[in-house]
């Protein structure tokens, strides 16, 4: 599977060399979970999530992440997940509420959506620094938790880079979508932003993120952001242009053969599905390459093609068993990751030191869960 790719991998920043320093060396990584395994838990928590009406979704995704996390190891040292099924439940009762004042403001109390609209860019910050400091609060390894030190006003200035997504919310508020000119032009000046405003965000995430002491660095530059997401746009362009070609052909044969327009259509499905490919594997490896923590650094080697197969082999999967398979294609998803990830150490880890660590509250992470906010790394 890697080697159906011949793509170019972003390059790893070299590390600073230092007289006398130890060479360095890669440490073993590695994710022993199985499908067989992982779908007993995934039944019993299906099972008792619809039996309880999605309460035991809390306990669900508790079991479900140390399962996951046990399984991963480093130089034989498996991670540990410490959050306690409560405090996930409670925070999910708030998203909740959150998604209900959501829905009934879009679809029968029209005249406030704005306010609400309003409301949640207000919450927005407070949601991704709520999210990222429990999920590194209660992850572990060695017994040690990692952290997550930004404030609110942090991640607002990262979120709010610009004030183009206040122009967004305000132009809401004052039908200024009304104008064709203003969308037009919203629209182009925020996907020209969005590389560098996803760049923003990565580095407010990498930057705040500590373990034992040591806090990460991000070397990645918003230029290499954008041309991530430039070429993706090639393609997607590309597969455009032959999508329309196949359906004017198909047109003229379409009496015939009623099923010719859905064929002229697989160019835009394989591009659609080839170029989010692209902007995971190429994303995640430009971010983890120029990422530094202490004496440890990353180097990722997905490939675009080798994912884009997984993506499609796993939904046939699914969809040919009806959901079945779900556990499994999960599985060779994570494994497919480790396998292409490895953990260069220019030192020793006993530099990392244990430090005190404050609880988090679970809401922050429910509602940005609740809401499908990518905040991983």
């Amino acid at each position: 599977m890697q080697g159906a790719s011949q793509q170019t991998v972003e390059p790893v920043p070299p590390a600073p060399a230092a007289a006398g320093a130890p060479s360095e060396r890669v440490l073993a990584l590695e994710f022993s979970g199985s499908a067989r395994e992982y779908f007993r838990v995934w039944a019993v928590n299906l099972c008792l999530t619809l039996l309880t009406l999605g309460v035991f979704s809390a306990w669900a995704k508790v079991r479900k992440k140390r399962y996951f996390y046990a399984h991963t190891r480093l130089v034989g040292t498996p991670f540990q997940y410490l959050a306690q099924p409560l405090p996930i439940l409670k925070g999910r009762i708030i998203a909740a509420v959150v998604f209900v004042v959501y829905y009934l403001s879009s679809h029968y109390f029209t005249s406030v959506m704005p306010y609400v609209l309003a409301a949640g860019a207000a919450l927005a910050p407070w949601v991704v620094v709520r999210s990222a400091a429990f999920n590194a609060r209660y992850s572990a390894f060695r017994n040690m938790t990692f952290q997550f030190g930004a404030r609110y006003l942090d991640a607002a200035k990262t979120i709010y880079a610009w004030g183009l997504v206040a122009v967004l919310v305000v132009g809401s508020m004052f039908n200024w979508w009304g104008n064709p000119w203003f969308g037009v032009a919203a629209f182009g000046v925020f996907s020209l932003a969005f590389p560098w405003w996803i760049k923003r965000l990565k580095h407010f995430l990498v930057s705040h993120t500590g373990f034992g002491g040591e806090h990460g660095e991000l070397s990645a530059t918003g230029g290499q952001f954008f041309a991530v997401y430039f070429k993706a746009g090639l393609i997607i362009a590309g597969a455009a242009f032959a999508t329309g070609l196949l359906v004017a052909a198909s047109a003229q044969v379409a009496g015939t053969r009623p099923y010719a327009f859905l064929l002229a259509m697989l160019p835009a499905y394989a591009g659609y599905v080839l170029a989010f490919a692209f902007v995971q594997a190429h994303l995640a490896n430009l971010v983890w390459n120029h990422t530094r923590l202490g004496p440890l650094r990353f180097q990722s080697t997905l490939r675009a093609r080798g994912l884009a197969k997984l993506y499609v082999t796993n939904a046939l999967g699914i969809l040919g068993t009806l959901g079945l398979l779900i556990p499994w294609a999960v599985v060779r998803t994570l494994r497919y990751r480790a396998e292409n990830m490895r953990v260069l150490l220019d030192g020793e880890l006993d530099a990392f030191n244990a430090g005190a660590a404050s609880a988090v509250r679970a809401a922050g992470a429910e509602v940005g869960e609740f809401f499908d906010l990518d905040l991983s790394l």
